[in-house]
């Protein structure tokens, strides 16, 4: 029995739902019932056994077991806030293309390729962000004109920092080399050269890197550039060269690859 009593009886009948049976000391006795549900098993003289159900212990153990993932699970939805999830914006065609973010190499004329020459370029952001740029170039002035120098002294190079106020567009702030020998690159008319002088100066432009479909683009800038030092001297009288006004026109227009 499940209440863990046992009986010695006579085995009658036995049903879906109940076992007929007379107690083995009153063979002649009454027939009494039982319900299956209440007995675990039969031992007949035979040796064989006869299961009907699980024992009690092991009912109460699969029950507190159930009732703990019941309790556990009514637990985590209890204490289980979902969060509304924040609905992602899509993404305009600039952002897809990677126009937002990109590493690009150059060449072209102007403050940012250090005269003429080349411009490394990473930017950063989304619609409007933000890049680093730095150049290397030479002093645009033909080789074989006399008194020009040689490749090592026409090297310039340039450093900028670009804020872009709206996809292509962008405020450029540059510092590097403007000059050689006192002479601003851009309009310089001497056509002899001692290159003993660097001209350092700033320099503030805008423009705009307009890319074509994903990688092929064009660079376009304007605004003005001061001189700030002449190193090793020169002839000017203060921190200005003498040769030009303080303010020079500054351009940037090449071609570059976006990687």
């Amino acid at each position: 029995m499940k209440d863990g009593s046992e009986y010695k009886a006579k085995v009658e009948e036995i049903t879906p739902d109940i076992i007929k049976f007379k107690k083995f000391d009153q063979p002649d006795g009454p027939v009494r019932i039982v319900k299956v549900q209440d007995i675990i098993s039969i031992k007949y003289q035979d040796g064989t056994e006869e299961v009907f159900s699980k024992t009690i212990e092991e009912e109460n153990t699969k029950e507190t077991e159930k009732t703990k993932e019941e309790e556990q699970y009514v637990y985590d939805l209890g204490d289980k806030k979902e969060e509304p999830k924040e609905i992602e914006k899509p993404k305009s065609k600039f952002e897809l293309n990677g126009h937002n973010r990109y590493v690009s190499l150059g060449a072209g004329f102007g403050n940012s390729y250090g005269g003429a020459g080349t411009r490394f370029q990473f930017r950063v952001g989304r619609i409007v962000g933000f890049g680093l740029h730095a150049g290397l170039g030479l002093y645009p002035r033909p080789f074989q004109m006399e008194g020009t120098g040689t490749f090592r002294d026409r090297l310039m190079f340039d450093l900028g920092l670009k804020l872009f106020c709206w996809k292509w567009v962008y405020v450029d702030f540059q510092l590097g080399m403007v000059g050689r020998d006192n002479s601003y690159y851009l309009y310089d008319t001497k056509t002899q050269y001692k290159f003993d002088d660097v001209l350092f100066g700033t320099a503030l432009l805008a423009g705009a890197d307009y890319i074509f479909g994903k990688h092929l683009g064009v660079n376009i800038a304007a605004g003005v550039s001061f001189p700030i030092t002449n190193v090793g001297g020169g002839g000017g009288n203060g921190p200005f060269p003498t040769t030009k006004s303080d303010a020079y026109p500054a351009i940037d227009t090449g071609v570059f690859y976006k990687f």
